[in-house]
């Protein structure tokens, strides 16, 4: 059960751990959801963190096909970047999209900000390690023991 309820707590947020029309039987005890609160804090700044990095950070080997996209553009004018981080990173703050297969293009709705084609499928590239990297971290972060 525990990992099931870990996993909730990832995906829904904490809420879904706690609620409060639960019957008392199938309420956690207090230790677990201490577990469930540090693992999803610790899944949430790895997300956050790595997903910066990766839609702020240095192009690399990809080139923009746009003249247009805004990585081509001033550096200090990051309002189309930071929409993109927010809602890959599901900024409601109820839960992470780390573990989950993401289409970029698809969360950010049409045309992505303005992002050419290149820059999401290199995020979505990106996504794909970081998830890897996160479901191979789980059970440290949860601290199971295998």
């Amino acid at each position: 059960m525990l990992p099931l309820a870990y996993y909730m707590a990832v995906r829904r947020g904490l809420d879904s751990l706690m609620d409060a029309h639960l019957p008392a039987i199938v309420q956690l005890p207090l230790e677990t959801l201490q577990v469930a609160v540090r693992g999803l804090i610790a899944l949430r700044e790895m997300e956050l963190k790595e997903i910066h990095q990766l839609v702020l950070g240095p192009k690399g080997s990809y080139s923009c096909s746009s003249s247009n996209c805004p990585s081509q553009m001033d550096p200090t004018t990051l309002e189309a970047h930071q929409k993109v981080v927010n809602r890959i990173t599901n900024s409601s703050g109820s839960g992470t999209n780390i573990l989950r297969v993401l289409s970029i293009s698809d969360i950010c709705g049409g045309d992505c900000y303005g992002f050419c084609q290149s820059c999401v499928k290199r995020w979505e590239k990106g996504h794909t390690k970081l998830r890897k990297k996160a479901w191979a971290a789980l059970p440290d972060v949860f601290g199971v023991k295998l």
